[in-house]
């Protein structure tokens, strides 16, 4: 029951290969995340939680001194959004990320030995709590606000915004919103 529940459920996911943010169904929530990595070895986590009406519930960005390969850094991505996400206490969530090989590892929950699968076997124990888990690859013009989150410097280490996102994203919120009408 635990693996259904955390592979393969009975909620819809987005289409592989989405190219536009698609809402989720009523009752589940989205959250998007990317990672951006700087030549000076910051990498930035951004996340944004939005429900089926696309409003958004939350956004963040964090900033850590490291120099993970990318996959690690989106790896390290998802579960700050699976961390944000327990947090507010969703229940039902669809987890996206423009990282192909993050979606298709946990889809098939295809763990081996490097640095990517420590992150992923992270990811799955912190889903333990959560009703639903998919996992959803999107392109990345569908992921252009958690990737511009990811590339913002937050005042401190990590800034999180409830109901709302800061200025420099409200633009993607928007055309997502329009699109997907």
């Amino acid at each position: 029951m635990y693996a259904q529940r955390i592979y393969g459920g009975t909620t819809p996911t987005a289409p592989i290969h989405a190219r536009k943010w698609m809402a989720p169904p009523t009752g589940v929530i989205k959250v998007n995340c990317d990672a951006s990595i700087s030549e000076e070895g910051w990498v930035g986590l951004g996340v944004v939680a939005r429900n089926s009406e696309g409003l958004v519930l939350f956004a963040a960005t964090r900033r850590v001194r490291a120099w993970w390969p990318i996959e690690v850094a989106e790896g390290k991505a998802l579960c700050f959004a699976i961390k944000l996400a327990r947090n507010y206490g969703f229940h039902d969530v669809i987890f996206e990320t423009d990282c192909l090989t993050i979606v298709n590892r946990l889809s098939r929950g295809a763990i081996y030995f490097s640095d990517l699968d420590a992150v992923l076997e992270d990811a799955i124990f912190l889903c333990r709590d959560f009703v639903s888990v998919h996992w959803s690859h999107v392109l990345r013009d569908g992921n252009a606000i958690a990737h511009h989150l990811a590339r913002l410097v937050p005042f401190g280490v990590e800034q999180r915004w409830d109901c709302h996102c800061p200025a420099e994203v409200s633009p993607y919120v928007l055309m997502d919103n329009l699109s997907s009408d």
